[in-house]
């Protein structure tokens, strides 16, 4: 039975048993403040745990995308630590319990996967009789096989009962395949499920949630008894195949045999520091590839940080294996070839996951080697001073920032006869490490959801968006924007983040509505600014977003009195922002599809911004837009423009949607049902914003900027309506100054400029040879350490010190050289050269020209570059002393 048949076995089993199967939900949590990445099946169903769901289920199934990165130091070295992984799971929201739960996973074990049922072992909570007796008495396990543990091992959440927090919790029941007797366990005869030796793999986690804990410790029975499931994919499979680790099961063989290759190997071998690097390289080689489809890109903070950290771990494994240059990008292929039958978006995005890869990869390579750059200045200054220990503050910061593995900064301090405190290193790890595993977990209490929370708790029904266009609740106001009549639902004062009845002139608030036309800020596209007009003053939103399926608008109340929950409301969207919001997300659209007519359906978004002045949108790409691609792509949305096709909405699933043509962002999250929109035949994307009624409402496109922001990606920003009129306008302004500066007309500009700039080059060619040939070695030079340096401040072109110094090099004799100096045109260029005899003694024009306060570069014979400050003959004079007496 191969992963993928496993996988559909398991979800078949439980839609034939009355369960609805859902789709994974994205790593990226939505609207979930208490958790950075999605780790358990259950976090997509808070709402029906609490009752509180309005999807009509009543059992549910998932294989769902999990991210754990609290122990990635273990990965690749234990059999079963991984960062993502996928989770199995059935759910019953008030309907099944432990009955059920218990003899279906026990069926799906033995008589459809078949494992042995002699080799499972079961444990319960020490107080659950009713779960024991089901094990033993309905099912059949033998008394020796069920344990009886804990609150810390078996409830959830762990130690509840005691420590908390409160909320909805529960007795759990666990089953384990024994691998058998091993050598690693201290004491065989109190060896049980509990034991860390790794003779029993966990592979099902059955949670009865059926309390809801108070203070004290009061376990209070819930009306609606839940059951939530959690079976560890990746670990079943290894227990299947029977193979040592999860990572060498076949799920992980593409990638596996793929990082073996890379590395130059012909192929995996499991022991050594190898074969943990090898088997960590395919953990987060996979886990990056899922965290960018869900939208992470790699940054210093949050979600960003985690992946960047997750990716550098893995670079600094290839350098381990003796790979040197970029090679994640190589192995995104493997990751599809293993993943995307399950997760065909990987397929969609392989050009994108390949473009930010590598663009990380290129960058953190970079980094790199400017840690060993700070390294090696940390030495010398240590040198300088005479001390033989760095801070183990530097250390932890060139291990943290800049990858550098502990044992490479020691080995090399080590060469140094330099010592760092190791002790004081591993506890600022321990405190990172504290910090990455506090991130993962829970809120003290995972459905504690705040004010947006309890408004949902305590029945207040969602804001309808009639936004829209077409929205039959919205009011078009001079086809320039959409107002509507509401009702104030709720305040949340900004001061204290509580409900309240109220707000006051002057407070800073969010106001909740029934219905409302502002957009909130989502896919890329800026909110609605504008007003709400209420009989006793006005609130100014100046911000609105979405939580719970409520519109939260932000902003400022001004009013003679206060405006109260229950008040009547004309909610008014600024139209002039609104239009131009719409205009370019429209041609967003627009420009995305010449982009894929232009270089093919490879070319991915990778990100964009619609807001009122402008719009930026990222692709892939493997090069710079030239000048004639760009006239391309401006005539092309431009003849859309012309065309004025109407905009057509519809609604419909996202299967259809996707089956009808319509294009699919990678990574992104829609909703069921999704709004499509479609330009004439030319453009069809799945798309919740707002857009123009027509084409021609966008006026013209313009692109006003391309760049490269990572490799691979490309950005484009560009203007639509009013601003691009305005641009055109700016631009005949200056176009017009310039021809009356340089004598003649617009059309001849560019001939005359050229012409010009032919006739300033002959000018400085002609000024540079009248200029007398510089000797460099005229006047009494500055003599030490067996050298004769001449020094020089001229006031002349470059060329003129470029020109002296070539003679350098050859001079006969013995060491001598030469400092160059100019000052000319408010610039200052310096130049230093040394003879041979000079190189051969030792001299290095690169040090001479840095130890007289210059900065540049070059090699020991010529260094070039500048030298700041104010200069004089006999300043530079006493530097090259100095620094020739110092060298000596």
């Amino acid at each position: 039975m191969t992963p993928n048949e496993l996988r559909e076995r398991y979800l078949t089993f439980f839609e034939e048993r009355g369960h609805t199967r859902m789709p994974s939900d994205s790593l990226v949590p939505e609207n979930d403040p208490s958790l950075l990445f999605t780790g358990a099946g259950m976090n997509q169903f808070k709402d029906e745990f609490l009752g509180k769901g309005k999807r009509g289920l009543v059992r549910a199934t998932t294989a769902q995308k999990c991210l754990r990165t609290g122990d990635l130091e273990n990965v690749g070295r234990t059999s079963g630590h991984q960062s993502f992984f996928e989770m199995l799971g059935n759910f019953s929201f008030g309907d099944y319990f432990k009955e059920d739960a218990i003899k279906w996973a026990w069926e799906f074990l033995t008589d459809v996967v078949g494992l042995p049922a002699d080799r499972l072992r079961i444990t319960v909570y020490e107080d659950d009789d009713e779960a024991y007796g089901i094990w033993r008495d309905t099912i059949g396990v033998a008394e020796e096989s069920i344990y009886r543990l804990g609150a810390k091992s078996n409830f959830w959440p762990a130690n509840a009962p005691e420590a908390g927090p409160n909320g909805p919790c529960g007795p759990c029941s666990e089953i384990f395949y024994d691998y058998g007797k091993n050598d690693a366990c201290a004491d065989e005869s109190r060896c049980d499920p509990d034991c860390d030796c790794r003779r029993y793999e966990e592979i099902w986690n059955l949670v009865f949630t059926q309390y809801n804990r108070r203070d004290g410790g009061v376990l209070k029975p819930l009306p609606q008894k839940n059951i939530d499931t959690g079976m560890g994919f990746e670990r079943l499979v290894r227990v299947l195949e029977q193979v040592q680790t999860n990572i060498e099961s076949s799920l992980f063989a593409p990638i596996v045999a793929a990082v073996a290759e890379v590395s130059g190997r012909e192929h995996y071998e499991r022991d050594g520091e190898d074969g943990v690097r090898i088997r960590r390289i395919s953990d987060h080689i996979r886990a990056a590839c899922f965290l960018v489809g869900d939208g992470v890109r790699p940054g210093n903070e949050g979600r960003g940080y985690v992946l960047r950290r997750i990716l550098r771990r893995a670079i600094r494994d290839g350098s381990g294996l003796g790979i040197d240059e970029p090679f994640l990008a190589r192995l995104v292929g493997s990751v599809v070839t293993a993943m995307g039958d399950a997760y065909p978006d990987l397929k969609l995005g392989r050009e994108l996951l390949e473009s930010v890869l590598n663009a990380e990869e290129v960058l953190f390579r970079r980094t790199f080697r400017k840690g060993l750059g700070r390294l090696e200045g940390a030495i010398e200054d240590l040198q300088q001073t005479g001390q033989t220990e760095m801070s183990a503050d530097l250390a932890f910061q060139l291990h943290d920032t800049y990858g550098f593995p502990v044992d490479v900064t020691s080995e090399i301090l080590n060469e140094q006869g330099i010592t760092f405190a190791r002790e004081q290193f591993e506890k600022l790890m321990n405190e990172q490490r504290e910090r990455s595993r506090g991130a993962q977990k829970m809120s003290a209490d995972i459905f504690d959801r705040g004010p947006i929370g309890e408004l949902a708790e305590s029945g207040v029904a969602e804001t309808e968006f009639v936004g829209y266009e077409d929205s039959g609740r919205a009011t078009p106001r001079a086809q320039r924007g959409v107002m509507a009549e509401a009702t104030l639902r709720a305040v949340i004062l900004e001061k204290d983040q509580k409900i309240h009845r109220e707000v006051r002139s002057g407070e800073e608030a969010t106001l909740i509505l029934d219905h409302s036309p502002f957009y909130a800020e989502s896919g890329g596209q800026v909110s609605d600014h504008g007003e709400l007009r209420f009989e006793t003053g006005v609130f100014q939103v100046n911000d609105v977003r979405a939580s719970e399926g409520y519109i939260l608008h932000v902003g400022t109340y001004n009013g003679e009195s206060p405006a109260q929950v229950g008040a009547g409301v004309s909610a008014l969207v600024d139209a002039g922002r609104r239009d131009a919001i719409r205009r370019n997300h429209t041609a967003t659209h627009l420009f995305h599809r010449a982009l894929k007519d232009l270089f093919g359906d490879s070319v991915q978004q990778a990100g964009s911004m619609v807001a009122p002045e402008r719009l930026r949108f990222d692709f892939t790409l493997d090069h710079g837009l030239s000048g004639d691609e760009i006239k391309s792509l401006e005539d092309a949305v431009n003849a859309q423009v012309l065309l004025n096709e109407r905009l057509d909405t519809a609604l419909m699933s996202v299967a259809e949607a996707k089956a009808s043509g319509a294009t699919a962002l990678f990574g992104e999250k829609y909703p069921e049902p999704v709004r499509v929109v479609a330009v004439g035949e030319y453009s069809r994307e799945l798309c919740g914003g707002t857009h123009c009624r027509a084409a021609g409402d966008i006026g013209s496109f313009r692109i006003v900027s391309e760049a490269s922001v990572a490799a691979g990606i490309r950005r484009v920003e560009a203007i639509t309506g009013a601003h691009s009129v305005s641009r055109m306008q700016q631009d005949r302004e200056v176009l017009t100054a310039l021809a009356r500066q340089v004598g003649a007309p617009v059309a001849e500009i560019s001939a005359r400029i050229e012409k010009l700039t032919k006739e300033i080059r002959d000018l400085r060619k002609r000024a540079a040879a009248a200029v007398p040939a510089l000797d460099p070695f005229s006047g009494t030079p500055v003599e030490a350490d067996g050298i004769a340096l001449h020094v020089h401040l001229l006031d002349q072109p470059r060329d003129v010190i470029g020109n002296a110094a070539k003679s350098i090099p050859k001079k006969d004799g013995g060491p001598a050289g030469a400092l160059l100096v100019t000052q000319h045109d408010g610039k200052v260029a310096a130049v230093c050269a040394l003879n041979g005899a000079a190189v051969e003694a030792g001299f290095d024009a690169v040090a001479i020209l840095r130890s007289v306060g210059g900065r540049g570069g070059g090699r020991p014979q010529t260094a070039q570059g500048t030298i700041p400050g104010e200069l004089s003959l006999e300043t530079l004079r006493a530097a090259a002393t100095a620094a020739l007496t110092a060298g000596s």
